[in-house]
């Protein structure tokens, strides 16, 4: 397990702590400052009990409900406790009675009974500041359950009838009664003897704390390792890219995850296919580079082997030299070219340029080459345009894609070059009628040193250092094959799009 994972699991059961501590202390301080018990809430049970008081007191008279409410004040699930007052304040049953009782009475719905001598009595509800403790001693099986003693509803409650605070003729000792004699709470089916009931398991304060705590460990250590998982992969696969494995890949249950790891994770496969592919590109770049340079540099060498047997033939040697340096010359310059446009060293200077003066300026150099060759080359262009471009890049890539398509074109065909104006761009088309490309290797052509099964000369950096210094100049050039009306192939396209002037 990592840190992360720690941290989730202890800022969870740190803020669950806090928050259980926020609570007492601001149940802690609102009891500080209440000097007498207010109101309670009138739940569903404590109303039908008010509610039930005058059919209790006419069925039985108030000994009856005195035996009810003092039964609820025992019932371990009671949270309040019922008072029974006399329009004195005096409770019947002789317990503690807030001084502010009448105006709690006036708070609270009104619950007033009467008994057979006409005396009012009235029903007040308040809370019980001992309910928690009652209820942790009432632990089904976690404490000794406590034996009631027997109640019969004919024995006084309390102290003796002698100490009784107020006088009333309700309050006088009757003796045991007969079993033909049965009390009245019997009578009307109310148990009042034997073992106090307990409360159901799950409702004790240690279940629920216990259920509790299960369930937070639970979900905390769901939730650290949820949001752990992930980023030990991603370590995991770090460390693989540090150790030169750069094919490393994450697998798809953090990748197909619909959040921020999954974000993480699919930027980080992207990352490393990009790492790779510019690792394999340095490698294949090295060894093709180490491959062009061979032939001429063996080429020279034996040239030099020859000038040294044929002193006479030096002349021709040293052309033939110079022939194989001019190569070199080219090549190293193309290599340097691409080089800085791949890595962006390059100095790209932005300015206004004339497009189809531009053009015009490559075209001619392109002409004297195609008329060598038995081709034409045309320029077709509708209207000046004029963008914003590095106009040493960009003739540098108009002049390898025109040269480009001189090349492959057959003898006694045209290479057209058409400029058209859009909207918000402009587009150089450059086609031939050569035999095109195979559909595998349409990819593979900005591929430095890829030259497919062309057995034309050249390095196979034309096109590379063309799309490159497009792209440097804000533009996009795309390859694609010409098709006749029977399917069949029918040249080569290079399509340059530059945004126009004002939309830079």
């Amino acid at each position: 397990m990592g840190q992360v994972f720690w941290k989730f699991l202890l800022a969870f059961w740190g803020a669950l702590i806090l928050a259980g501590t926020l609570v007492w202390a601001v149940n802690e301080v609102s009891r500080s400052t209440e000097d007498e018990p207010k109101p309670v809430w009138i739940g569903p049970q404590l109303r039908l009990v008010l509610g039930s008081a005058q059919l209790m007191m006419d069925s039985g008279g108030i000994k009856l409900l005195g035996d009810v409410l003092q039964r609820w004040e025992e019932d371990p699930m009671s949270r309040d406790k019922i008072l029974l007052l006399n329009d004195k304040g005096e409770d019947y049953l002789q317990r503690d009675v807030p001084a502010d009782w009448a105006a709690l009475i006036k708070e609270q719905p009104e619950y007033k009974v009467q008994d057979n001598a006409g005396h009012s009595w009235f029903l007040l509800a308040v809370p019980r500041h001992e309910f928690l403790l009652d209820w942790l001693r009432s632990g089904r099986g976690l404490s000794a359950t406590r034996s009631q003693p027997t109640l019969r509803l004919g024995e006084p409650h309390g102290p003796p009838p002698d100490g009784q605070r107020f006088e009333d003729p309700r309050f006088e000792h009757h003796s045991a009664k007969s079993d033909d004699q049965s009390p009245p709470a019997e009578r009307h089916g109310i148990a009042v003897r034997g073992a106090m009931p307990m409360p159901p398991v799950w409702f004790h304060p240690a279940f629920l704390l216990a259920a509790i705590l299960a369930t937070s460990f639970s979900v905390s250590l769901w939730l650290a390792w949820y949001f752990a998982s992930p980023v030990r992969q991603l370590k995991r696969a770090l460390q693989s890219l540090a150790s030169d494995h750069w094919l490393t890949q994450l697998g798809p249950k953090v990748t197909g995850r619909r959040d921020e790891f999954g974000a993480v994770a699919r930027s980080f496969n992207e990352m490393a296919k990009s790492v790779e592919q510019a690792i394999s590109g340095q490698r294949r770049l090295l060894h093709d580079v180490s491959h062009e340079f061979r032939s001429p540099l063996a080429r020279l060498q034996i040239l030099v082997g020859l000038a040294r047997q044929t002193p006479s033939e030096s002349a021709m040697v040293l052309d033939k030299v110079e022939a194989e340096t001019q190569k070199l010359n080219a090549l190293v310059e193309e290599i340097l070219t691409y080089s800085r446009l791949e890595s962006g060293a390059a100095a790209v200077k932005l300015q206004p340029v004339d497009l189809l003066e531009l053009l015009e300026s490559v075209a001619e150099d392109g002409r004297l080459e195609a008329l060598s060759q038995h081709k034409q080359l045309l320029v077709k262009a509708d209207t000046t345009v004029q963008v914003q471009a590095d106009p040493d890049l960009l003739y540098r890539a108009l002049e390898n894609l025109i040269r480009n398509a001189i090349k492959f074109t057959p003898s006694d065909t045209v290479v057209s070059v058409e400029l058209q104006q859009q909207a918000l761009q402009v587009q150089i088309c450059i086609s031939d009628q050569g035999p095109g490309v195979a559909h595998d290797d349409l990819a593979k052509l900005f591929t430095p040193f890829f030259r497919g099964q062309s057995k034309q000369d050249g390095v196979g950096l034309g096109l590379s250092i063309a799309k490159r210094a497009v792209e440097s100049c804000g533009g996009k050039l795309t390859l694609q094959n010409c098709y006749a009306a029977s399917g069949i192939v029918s040249g080569f396209q290079a399509v340059t799009t530059l945004p126009l002037e004002a939309n830079i």
